[in-house]
């Protein structure tokens, strides 16, 4: 299809994005003992490239829900309700779970996701102005932690800065691009056409319930309540006066949403 032809879908409203959210549990309905053997099951899944060990997230938890506020699966409820909220302000776009997503069909980008990042409300436009006809695309990353930064435009995939055609998901199993370190070998192949969009379009919520920023933050330090707390109290003071780059302008909203959640999960810290 031409850019024009992929261009007039859009202003006549059919979706030509699919989000494709991977491993997203129902964090408020789901029992707790199954949420714990969950977090094993992402953390076995994740564990090679990573570096995560099988308890990590589930030997948190108790220590977390003992420190805060607000419950360790709570706090990551409302970092989905929050991208939930960001998802649904994309023009142009559907949302559907990995484990529930039907194979490719159609025309158009899959986009795939964690389910507490971000994308820019016009992705779906500005990713048919520029990649129109490729496999693949790889686009600009807002890393959001206490502070905000735009990761340099390289030619790699991180956690949800990169789109597949549905043309070419056609042609292999999906899981092959799921996660971001099996999807940058699938794109730096031999024969796959790799477009690339200097656009930010994307953001990382690293924020401190994450798994890699607890990992980071415990660094040469015993899981504790008193290190727990730290690391959340240094977030939300320095978060506070964080300054957004222009190209990140899109991301406030979203970005003070998830200050306000961790300031609410000090109280009990600071009572």
């Amino acid at each position: 299809m031409t850019r024009i032809g992929m261009l007039r879908d859009f202003v006549f409203g059919h979706a030509r994005l699919r989000i494709v959210l991977r491993q997203s549990p129902d964090w408020r309905n789901t029992p707790h003992a199954e949420l714990l053997e969950g977090s094993r099951a992402f953390c076995r899944l994740v564990g090679a490239a990573t570096g995560l060990t099988e308890n990590f997230i589930s030997d948190i938890v108790g220590v977390w829900d003992a420190t805060f506020a607000l419950p360790y699966f709570e706090v990551r409820a409302r970092m989905k309700d929050i991208a939930q909220r960001n998802l649904a302000a994309v023009a142009a776009a559907t949302r559907v779970a990995a484990d529930a997503a039907s194979p490719a069909r159609g025309a158009g980008l899959d986009i795939f996701i964690d389910d507490d990042d971000w994308l820019h409300p016009q992705t779906a436009a500005l990713l048919a102005q520029h990649a129109a006809g490729a496999d693949g695309c790889i686009f600009g990353n807002v890393l959001c932690e206490s502070r905000i930064r735009l990761r340099p435009l390289e030619d790699g995939c991180y956690t949800n800065n990169y789109a597949v055609s549905r043309r070419f998901l056609r042609t292999i199993d999906s899981a092959r691009v799921t996660q971001h370190w099996d999807a940058n070998a699938v794109f730096h192949q031999p024969g796959f056409e790799r477009r690339y969009v200097p656009l930010y379009l994307s953001a990382t919520n690293k924020h401190p319930a994450s798994a890699m920023k607890l990992k980071d933050g415990l660094v040469g330090h015993e899981l504790s309540a008193a290190r727990l707390r730290h690391l959340v109290e240094a977030y939300v003071a320095e978060s506070a006066d964080a300054e957004l780059p222009q190209p990140a302008a899109w991301v406030r909203p979203w970005f003070g949403a998830v200050r306000d959640v961790f300031a609410a999960a000090l109280r009990r810290g600071n009572s």
